[in-house]
Parts: structure tokens; sequence; C-alpha cells
């Protein structure tokens, strides 16, 4: 789990991921700093983090007899060849919702079990960028050569591998490389999510 801290692999993810998460860690702080702890917020991104790597994962270790009702499985990794455009949008759109659901589902959670831990801001910014790097990022400009082995492999043990965010991954070796995802791509993601979240919520920043 800690190999990401080696001298080996650390300059490597300092120069194509840390810079960047840590870029969207000061946009959070500035959402939420007024009313929560710069501490709170950190862990918060955190818990976030985790939570989209385990939920991704949960999804792909249902039993295969109930595959029919796994939406995430049926629509999103359906790697049938020669689909047509509107097949593709449906899917897209199925993609759009699924991803969307999981942090709907995350306020869910936090609200029936009486916990307000996560600011609903935060879920909502976090859940922004995730969203929008899985749907357009990935799916639309298939920027991340490690979602697409995720999605077009063939050999189901493939599969088991990168679920992201790239840097859990790592932790608990569920990495197809040992190289580090560049992580350039999301800071537009992480300025539009900013933006959005801060007409929505107007919180105080100044």
């Amino acid at each position: 789990m800690f190999e990401l801290f080696t001298k080996n692999r650390f300059p490597n993810y300092f120069y194509n991921q840390f810079i960047q998460l840590f870029t969207l860690l000061i946009l959070a702080i500035l959402l939420g700093y007024k009313k929560y702890s710069p501490i709170v917020i950190w862990i918060s991104i955190l818990i976030l983090f985790f939570y989209s790597y385990f939920i991704h994962r949960l999804f792909h270790n249902i039993p295969e007899c109930l595959n029919s009702i796994n939406v995430h499985i049926m629509f999103h990794h359906n790697v049938e060849e020669n689909k047509t455009k509107f097949i593709n949008a449906v899917e897209w759109l199925i993609e759009l919702f699924v991803n969307i659901m999981f942090f709907v589902l995350f306020y869910f959670i936090q609200t029936f079990l009486r916990i307000d831990f996560v600011p609903e801001i935060i879920i909502f910014y976090f859940g922004f960028i995730y969203v929008t790097i899985h749907v357009i990022n990935y799916s639309l400009f298939n920027i991340s050569q490690k979602h697409v082995i995720h999605h077009t492999s063939y050999n189901k043990n493939t599969k088991l591998y990168n679920y992201g965010p790239d840097f859990v991954d790592h932790l608990f070796a569920t990495n197809s490389s040992a190289e580090f995802e560049n992580y350039d791509h999301l800071i537009p993601n992480g300025l539009i999510s900013f933006l959005i979240t801060y007409y929505l919520y107007n919180p105080k920043i100044f």
C-alpha cells in the first residue's frame, strides 16, 4: 500500500498528480474555509476519493447473476463494436446518471445516518469534478489510457484494475501500470466545478 511514498516512485507521483490534486484541495478550502476547518475539508476530500474508488469497485464485484440489473456493467462496460451513435448517446447518458447517483447516494447515506461530517458543498464540488472527468475526459475524449484498458480489454482479470482515482489504485495495488496518470487534464474540471459551486452555494470567500 505504501509503495507510493518510496523514493523511487514519489517523484513520478509528485510530477503527475500531487500539484494538480493540491490545487483542487485549495479550491475546496476556498469554498468552505469560512464555515469549516481546512482540516475537515481535507479529510472530506480524502473520504470522497476513497468512496468513489470503493463504490466503483463494488459495482464490479456484484455477482454475475445480477449483471442484468447492474446498469454500470450492462451499459457502461458494454464493449460491443459497431454501436450506433444513438446507442452510444444512450449509454453516455446512463453513465452520467450512474455517476451522479454515486454522490447522491453518499449524500443520503450521510443524511440517513445523521452524520454531517462531509459538507454538502464539498460533496457537490468533488462530485462535479468526478462526474465530468469520467463522462467527458475519459468517455468522450479517452484522455486516460488506463481508463481505456479498464473498459476495452476482453480479459476479465484486467477489469479488476484501474477503478480510479489513480492514486487510490496505487495504494490498493489495483493499478495496471507502475506509472501515475498525468492529472493535468482535470484542472479545467476543477476550475469549472469551483465556479459553478460558488455560483450555486454563494459561500463567503473574502
